[in-house]
């Protein structure tokens, strides 16, 4: 199996036509049929349905296309990331991270890497833990900033970056009747959240993952309202006053200095979460990553000397 046959077999697939696959592609028509049936003697199985009206793909066809194009990927970005690796940082690079990081390093890292590498543009993406890693490894992005969720991280490269506090936010006006007393607290201990319903993401994710081990170690049970996808809807629904959400302050910290977000620390025991940033061990170290992280870290150091993300450097 080689490229050549990956690239012949992708654009069959986009065309649902040998012909006109070889008409892009400028190649012999005979040339890319025996070029796939190699490749379906290889692999072992039939990849397309042959008829009058062209080709397409069978089932397992489709599978395999999802393979082929993640491998044409990988090997365009090896290709850039050889030619890049001594010359100035420049091009693309994809970094995601769970939405309340992005909520507080997103906009001050933007500017940083305007103003020192104009060249590189970045592309940020949020999303939940473990689909950060799942992306990390099928090479959709160079950088996820994230925290661990029990996933398997062996062909991860990881850094720790902060120990973010773990808070609970809660609307200055609540409409639970439960909750009012908590408008007059600044901490709450961790086995009075067993008498409230605490928003938190799903135990796949980091949060949930993390408050599961912190109810193991304790006895405690917490009951789990999940969260509702968007941040910035979940946000809506607690500053409204109908839920408390454990959360570090970069979920919320914008909304705490206009007055519409009250936060109590979790005590006794006190919440951490520990923050990474990861690449792809199957990637090498590029100049435009040994250019980014930096950054990410400097960054970081000014959103917790700020307050805005509470929590211990790394």
């Amino acid at each position: 199996m080689n490229t050549k046959q990956l690239l012949f077999f992708l654009k069959t697939a986009e065309t649902n036509s040998i012909a006109a696959a070889a008409r892009a592609l400028d190649v012999a028509q005979p040339s890319i049929s025996l070029q796939l049936e190699n490749l379906e003697h290889e692999v072992g199985a039939k990849l397309f349905e042959r008829s009058f009206r062209g080709v397409a793909l069978t089932e397992t066809g489709r599978i395999f296309k999802a393979h082929a194009e993640s491998i044409i990927r990988q090997v365009e970005q090896a290709k850039f990331d050889v030619h890049q690796f001594e010359r100035e940082p420049a091009g693309q690079l994809s970094i995601g991270m769970t939405q309340p990081i992005g909520n507080v390093i997103s906009v001050p890292l933007l500017a940083l890497v305007e103003q020192n590498f104009p060249k590189i543009q970045l592309q940020l993406y949020t999303g939940l833990s473990y689909s950060l890693s799942n992306q990390l490894l099928a090479g959709e992005i160079d950088i996820a900033i994230s925290s661990p969720d029990g996933s398997d991280v062996s062909q991860i490269r990881q850094e720790k970056l902060f120990r973010e506090k773990l808070f609970i936010s809660m609307g200055c006006d609540p409409k639970v009747k439960s909750h009012l007393p908590l408008r007059e607290k600044s901490t709450i201990r961790f086995s009075e959240l067993a008498e409230h319903e605490v928003i938190v993401t799903g135990e796949r994710d980091s949060l949930g993952y993390i408050l599961r081990q912190y109810e193991e170690e304790t006895g405690i049970r917490v009951t789990h309202k999940p969260a509702f996808g968007q941040l910035m809807t979940t946000l809506r629904y607690v500053v409204d006053g109908y839920g408390i959400l454990l959360s570090p302050t970069s979920a919320f910290y914008h909304l705490q200095q206009v007055g519409q977000i009250h936060a109590l620390e979790v005590v006794e025991p006190n919440l951490w979460r520990d923050v990474y940033i990861s690449t792809s061990k199957s990637r090498p170290e590029t100049a435009m990553l040994r250019a980014i992280i930096p950054l990410i870290h400097q960054v970081t150091k000014q959103e917790c000397k700020t307050g805005y993300w509470k929590g211990e450097l790394m």
